[in-house]
């Protein structure tokens, strides 16, 4: 997916989609650390976007660490506009960098100490590295699953996490663990598809027990098959046989909406939720942004 960043993606476009959803459930009193998790546990919409200053009131915002430079301060001073340990905030998400696919336990470790609720993992194509993807998110002693799930490839130390989460050491680390493979975990892992090569492999990716969520990439997706943009009906074909699979494993499937318009996000919100779609992305162009997929 190409870089998706600061965009006016504000009250003017989230509230009028909640009023044509008005089964989501915005922020709740006494709600749990993560509103992803919260949200596809009573089977409901996920609505976020991507962000680098996460200020506005959503499931969850997504700071785009995938390109350039890998600047740790610059997440650390997102996360310090963020309330996690208030009902009602936004959960940080923050999509690693892409030559990191394959060896992210060091920036993940990095980012979890900091205290992010989860992260997205760009351009995955096989079960190994959806596997290497889980088991740097989870701590060394965390029991395996099976012989499919190795234990977990996080470092011991958690940084400053707790004090972030609001939780002592020990309830920090008994709540660090990936959901829905802990039942009470409050970190989710996001995992992109992205390319003709992860689609090939889906079913190998999906069996790999801990994916919070599938996020499909649909402008890599189109560049990877010669498609004119994300909008072609071969990648749209493409997109519907990644969403049918999650169905079938009943693993959430989410995708990015940018639209040019806040009018135009409602309809395109409504109908990606209505076709099956969990969390969503949402993002709209402005003057000011400028913005192109």
């Amino acid at each position: 997916m190409r870089p998706l960043y600061p965009l006016s993606l504000v009250s003017a476009l989230i509230f009028p989609i909640l009023a044509v959803l008005p089964t989501v459930s915005w922020a709740q009193a006494g709600a749990p650390v993560n509103r992803v998790i919260e949200q596809l546990r009573q089977d409901r919409p996920v609505i976020g976007t991507f962000t680098r200053n996460p200020r506005v009131d959503l499931d969850f915002v997504i700071i785009d660490a995938q390109y350039g430079e890998f600047d740790i301060d610059a997440v650390r001073a997102a996360l310090s506009n963020m309330h996690t340990g208030n009902a009602g905030a936004a959960a940080p998400i923050v999509r690693i960098p892409l030559n990191l696919r394959d060896a992210p336990q060091a920036v993940v470790k990095q980012l979890l100490d900091l205290g992010v609720l989860g992260l997205m993992f760009p351009d995955i194509e096989t079960g190994q590295q959806a596997l290497t993807a889980i088991g740097s998110m989870r701590y060394a002693e965390a029991a395996a699953v099976g012989e499919e799930l190795p234990a977990g490839l996080r470092g011991s130390g958690a940084g400053s996490a707790p004090a972030y989460w609001g939780l002592s050491d020990d309830d920090y680390r008994a709540a660090a663990d990936v959901w829905p493979l802990a039942a009470d975990g409050k970190l989710v892992a996001m995992i992109q598809i992205e390319s003709l090569a992860g689609i090939a492999h889906l079913d190998e990716i999906l069996e790999v027990p801990g994916i919070g969520v599938i996020f499909l990439g649909p402008t890599d997706i189109a560049t990877s098959i010669g498609a004119e943009g994300p909008d072609a009906a071969s990648v749209e074909v493409l997109v519907q046989e990644v969403l049918a699979a999650c169905l079938e494993q009943n693993i959430p499937c989410g995708y990015p909406i940018v639209a040019p318009t806040p009018e135009a996000a409602e309809r395109e919100t409504a109908r990606r939720l209505a076709e099956g779609f969990k969390v969503l992305a949402v993002m709209t162009r402005t003057s000011e942004s400028g913005l192109s997929r």
